[in-house]
């Protein structure tokens, strides 16, 4: 039992040795950081953020980059022993065969006979195929038993971190949401002032002690259920400190940091990183409070008396440090007050060049640590494997064999079997083998489809591993080393010497392959296998291979500039359309796509409409779709079936980033009914932001032409804008175009209705006001920004608006003076009533 439950980790098992290469390294990250912090121990806390925030990021991409990048190998190091973990064998014969259909016999004269043992054994090995291997057990050592612990204190960590998510979000769900027009305005005006654009939320919690920061793209602020009773200047600073973790995204350093502890849960220096990194961060935001002009000694003690309440009857909750950014918390206050009333500590924030040095920085250390390996690592079979298979396939698992047939006395035939075998390392074969025909059993009906292309550069050669699998047929390919097709693409014209190549087609009819080796003059040694038998490379083969060769080439995006020119050159563009809609490969597809719009002959009229049609049809992925619809002449957006066609297309791209960059791309210089079609498709766009985002980058396509339709539909996808501040911010943006245009101004207050927050609404009237839209000589606009007001929650946002409205000589017309002073008796507040009614009076 405890044999099999151990053999369920063999993934673990196997990225283990990868996870302790990466804490061995990261240990190098973390001493350069604690070195850097140190030298800057008189520079700001932001800077020593910084330096932290840099060993714990690169501490953790170190196991992502060692799948990506090239090793740089230098094996001063011997073989460590935790890198020789028990390796589960490869479970069948060797997925590349290398045989010899004909193999010719040298004279006897001019054989050695150790030449001719070879051949001997060469030929039995093509006659009789090398037999599966059966897949051998697990061992019960010490790696899979390291490899269960450290899975349990991964998951542990993790569920630690879930556990805190989940408090923070019950937190606040129990409490609501923060609408007084005070705290709104006092928000607003300072995210402008620190320049944070992201709309923030305020909440209050229930028996909270201290604020509490969450969230990445949408921060939210929990507030303690008393904040209302707090004086200004803690209001102010509180906000101040908090928005200070939204703008340096502090919530996405700690998500890293917490992930990088998970992972590496049983390194220490990992967790002492991820400590200062949150003790230097507090330290930044408290920069923050005191260069806005907080008296240090009042900072202090007010801080002092938050972190009392703790545990208090009233204040019995905190968020967990590892899933919120709280504001103190009493285990690391002594070191903050120290740092707020020291006069000689520097304040100042991290520029963004000093950001961007930091991240040059640490990829100049990360990438070369992640790709040195430094131990010595001698190829090996898998024993179980080796002990089944013929010497000629032996020789191929080993970088120097021991034995090889010299040149001067092996025919042929021995340079096919041998030395072609010698340039496949194991671990090339089992890498093949993860993508392979024999997952599906002879004899059976091949069902559903999928795609595996691979092609990189592993330092000795090219690598390209291909299968795709359809209803009834299945097709795979590898070739190692460098290749040179003919120009039909019909056959190889080269292969470099140690290369390797075979190509095998799977139907329920037949089974065929064949694999190609370079022999020593240059030439080309085919060896031909049908049904699991040796045949002969003849006519049909032949005839076979060169029908199959284009499609893998053509699949795998290999040659596309020429294969482009190539059709192009037969039959124009609906000939390169033609061989695109018969790829599989949706990356294949946009290859040959961009490489038929962005190269070669400008498209026609006629052609790039026919290219727009099809490839709504071809492209499924959001990424690929977007990046050809972005590529497309500006003349085919002025065709109507064209439009029409890259309407169809833009409502397929399901992602909200994907699609948004795409409009904002295609709108510039586009005519009006382009213009309608993308404002359109704006409105099915899901996120906020983005919609946003096209909206406020466009409002001068749709506003200045003083169009009615194009304002229609400007405005038409703001209403849909969820995101309070995000509609606030859209119709800000598009007051400068509503100079001189009165329906403007009006489907600026119209939209308004849609602003949930009373603050949100108040900055967008008060901004009316101040951007003159609205004039005296046509009182329309000003009367519906009065009946606006009344729609407004807050007592002190509508006070504020009414106020603005007062100036200006506004209410200069009767009917728009007796709405103002109905709509100030209505106001709740008597306070608020008797200031804009003495505001009135004044003008």
């Amino acid at each position: 039992m405890l044999r099999q439950l151990l053999a369920n980790y063999s993934s673990v098992q196997g990225a283990l040795p990868i996870l302790i290469d990466a804490a061995l390294k990261g240990a190098i990250l973390v001493a350069i950081a604690a070195a850097a912090a140190y030298l800057l121990r008189k520079r700001s806390a932001a800077s020593r953020h910084a330096a932290w925030t840099a060993a714990v990021i690169g501490h953790l991409a170190i196991p992502a980059l060692v799948l990506f990048l090239p090793a740089w190998r230098m094996p001063v190091l011997p073989a460590a022993s935790w890198m020789r973990a028990d390796v589960t064998p490869v479970t069948g014969a060797a997925t590349i065969r290398v045989t010899d259909a004909n193999p010719k016999v040298a004279p006897p004269d001019k054989v050695a006979p150790s030449a001719g043992a070879a051949d001997a054994k060469s030929s039995t090995s093509a006659s009789n195929p090398v037999p599966p291997v059966a897949p051998a057990k697990v061992p019960l050592g010490i790696i899979p038993i390291v490899a269960a612990i450290w899975f349990a204190g991964a998951l542990f960590v993790l569920l630690r971190l879930a556990f805190g998510t989940w408090r923070v979000g019950q937190l606040a769900r129990d409490g609501s949401r923060v609408e007084d027009g005070v705290w709104l305005s006092l928000t607003q005006r300072l995210a402008n002032r620190l320049g944070v654009t992201r709309p923030l939320i305020l909440l209050r919690g229930e028996r909270l002690a201290v604020p509490v920061t969450w969230g990445i793209v949408y921060p939210a602020v929990l507030l303690p259920q008393d904040a209302d009773t707090w004086s200004e200047e803690r209001r102010r600073f509180v906000l101040v400190h908090e928005m200070a973790h939204v703008k340096r995204f502090d919530a996405l350093t700690q998500l890293l940091a917490q992930i990088s502890v998970a992972v590496f849960w049983f390194d220490p220096l990992v967790w002492i990183a991820a400590h200062q990194m949150r003790v230097e961060r507090e330290h930044a935001c408290d920069d923050y409070v005191l260069r806005d002009g907080t008296a240090p000694s009042l900072y202090a003690g007010e801080l002092l008396e938050m972190v009392r309440s703790i545990g208090t009857p009233s204040h019995d909750r905190a968020a967990p440090a590892f899933a919120a950014l709280a504001m103190a918390r009493r285990s690391e206050f002594e070191g903050r007050m120290l740092a707020i009333l020291d006069p000689r500590l520097d304040r100042h924030t991290l520029t963004r060049r000093g950001t961007l040095m930091t991240a040059l920085i640490v990829a100049l250390l990360t990438l070369p640590l992640a790709a040195l390996q430094p131990y010595q690592q001698p190829a090996q079979l898998p024993t179980a494997a080796a002990a089944t298979l013929p010497e000629s396939f032996k020789i191929s698992f080993s970088e120097a064999p021991a034995q090889q047939t010299s040149p001067a006395s092996a025919g042929p035939a021995a340079s096919t079997s041998t030395k072609g075998n010698a340039a496949l390392p194991a671990t090339k074969i089992s890498q093949q083998s993860r993508w392979s025909c024999e997952a599906y059993p002879p004899g059976t009906t091949l069902r559903g489809s999928s795609t595996h292309i691979s092609a990189h550069n592993d330092g000795d050669g090219q690598i390209l591993e291909f299968l795709i699998s359809t209803p009834g047929r299945c097709t795979e390919a590898a070739v190692l080393g460098k290749a040179v097709f003919s120009p039909d693409e019909t056959h190889i014209a080269q292969l470099a010497p140690g290369g390797f190549a075979r190509f095998r087609e799977r139907t329920t009819a037949f089974d065929r392959a064949v694999s190609v080796t370079p022999v020593g003059d240059g030439s080309l040694s085919y060896s031909a296998m049908n049904d699991g038998r040796p045949v002969p490379f003849d006519a049909g083969m032949q005839g076979w291979l060169s029908r199959l060769l284009p499609e893998v080439l053509r699949e795998a995006g290999i040659n596309v500039p020429a294969r482009v020119a190539r059709l192009r050159a037969e039959g124009g563009v609906p000939r390169v359309l033609q061989s695109i809609s018969e790829i599989q490969s949706s990356g294949s597809k946009r290859a040959h796509y961009e490489e038929l719009i962005k190269n070669g002959p400008t498209l026609s009229g006629a052609d790039a409409e026919k290219v727009a049609q099809q490839v709504a049809r071809d492209l499924k992925s959001s990424g690929d779709l977007s990046a050809v619809l972005q590529m497309l002449p500006r003349s085919v957006l002025r065709n109507p079936a064209s439009r029409q066609a890259i309407a169809g297309a833009l409502s397929q791209i399901k992602s909200s980033g994907d699609k948004a960059t795409t409009l904002q791309i295609l709108a510039p210089n586009a005519d009006a009914e382009m213009l309608l079609l993308l404002a359109q498709a704006a409105e099915s766009l899901p996120s906020s932001g983005d919609k946003a985002n096209f909206l406020i980058t466009t409002a001068a396509e749709y506003l200045t032409p003083g169009s009615d339709a194009l304002r229609n539909a400007y405005f038409r996808a703001a209403a849909t804008v969820q995101s309070s501040g995000d509609l606030a911010n859209v119709l800000i943006s598009a007051m400068p175009y509503g100079h001189g245009s009165l329906p403007v101004a009006l489907r600026v207050i119209e939209t308004s209705e849609g602003l949930r927050s009373s603050g949100d609404a108040a900055n967008v009237l008060i901004s009316l006001v101040s951007q003159r839209l609205l004039d005296p000589s046509t009182p329309r606009a000003t009367l519906a920004a009065i009946k606006r007001t009344l729609t407004m929650e807050s007592s002190g946002d509508r006070a504020n608006v009414l106020i603005a409205l007062s100036g200006r000589g506004l209410l200069s017309n009767s009917e728009v003076k007796d709405a103002y002073v109905k709509a100030a008796m209505a106001l709740p507040s008597e306070g608020d009533r008797s200031n804009a009614l003495a505001a009135a009076a004044r003008q």
